[in-house]
């Protein structure tokens, strides 16, 4: 059963657009408790082959994960690259997101 004793922030992404019609996207953030757990080596080496480098994987409430796009958690913001629902409770594996602001 889990505990849920650290905190991630859930984001969903909405995309406007400015007056000259170039897209703004903004997100909006809501706190929820979560748990850690670590990428197992054949599922860390099945995404690589695939494409993907998941980096960590959050356990939360199944109710908490609605159009949410993004989730930031220490700071860092992932992308979401998998969830796997257990009862109440779903996995999500997350991959790390570059950010460039220049």
């Amino acid at each position: 059963m889990a505990r849920f004793k650290d905190i991630a922030y859930l984001e969903s992404e909405t995309t406007t657009l400015d007056k000259l019609h170039r897209p703004i996207v903004k997100y909006s953030k809501t706190a929820v408790y979560c748990d850690v757990k670590s990428i197992g080596q054949s599922e860390f080496y099945q995404s690589a082959v695939a494409g993907y480098k998941p980096e960590i994987k959050l356990v939360m409430k199944l109710v908490d994960l609605t159009n949410v796009t993004h989730v930031e958690y220490n700071n860092k913001l992932y992308t979401i690259t998998r969830t796997y629902e257990v009862g109440d409770n779903v996995e999500v594996t997350l991959s790390s997101m570059v950010v460039n602001n220049g």
